[in-house]
Parts: C-alpha cells; sequence; structure tokens
C-alpha cells in the first residue's frame, strides 16, 4: 500500500505520454504537493519499481532527483488498484 501523497505523484507522472520524463516542479504544479513530500514520495515509489530514474546522482533542488517517469509495472499498478 502506498501512502496517499505517493499515489498523488503516480497519478500525476501517468498524465504524462509514456517515456516522457517530469521534473520536480512539473509534479509540484500538477499534485500542489511541497517539494519535501514529493522527495519522500519518489523515494517510496523508487523503492517499490513504480518510477524510473535515470539519472541517481543528478538532482535539481529543492528536488532530491532530476526527472523521472512512471515504469510501466507503475502504469500496470495504478490500472489495476487505481
Amino acid at each position: 500500500m502506498i501512502d496517499m501523497n505517493a499515489k498523488k505523484v503516480l497519478e500525476a507522472l501517468a498524465g504524462f505520454n509514456q517515456g516522457e520524463f517530469a521534473k520536480g516542479d512539473q509534479i509540484h504544479r500538477k499534485t500542489g504537493l511541497m517539494p519535501e513530500k514529493i522527495n519522500e514520495a519518489i523515494k517510496s515509489l523508487e523503492k517499490s519499481l513504480l518510477v524510473n530514474n535515470p539519472t541517481v546522482s543528478e538532482k535539481l533542488p529543492p528536488y532530491e532527483f532530476y526527472s523521472v517517469e512512471i515504469s510501466d509495472f507503475g502504469r500496470q499498478v495504478l490500472e489495476k488498484y487505481g
């Protein structure tokens, strides 16, 4: 079970085209969540393999990531349990 902020972020990422990466400010605009909450959600979603973060070492402050996309698994989980 993922928390509500993580679900909100996952739903926002699902709104992007497959293969399209979202930066923190784009996620903020779609969810209204503050950077700290987005960072926590992305960490949780990464651990669950629901998002892809190809540039783990890069960050775009205040976010602790550069850009992410929803994984195929993330889309499946959202469709099934959304």
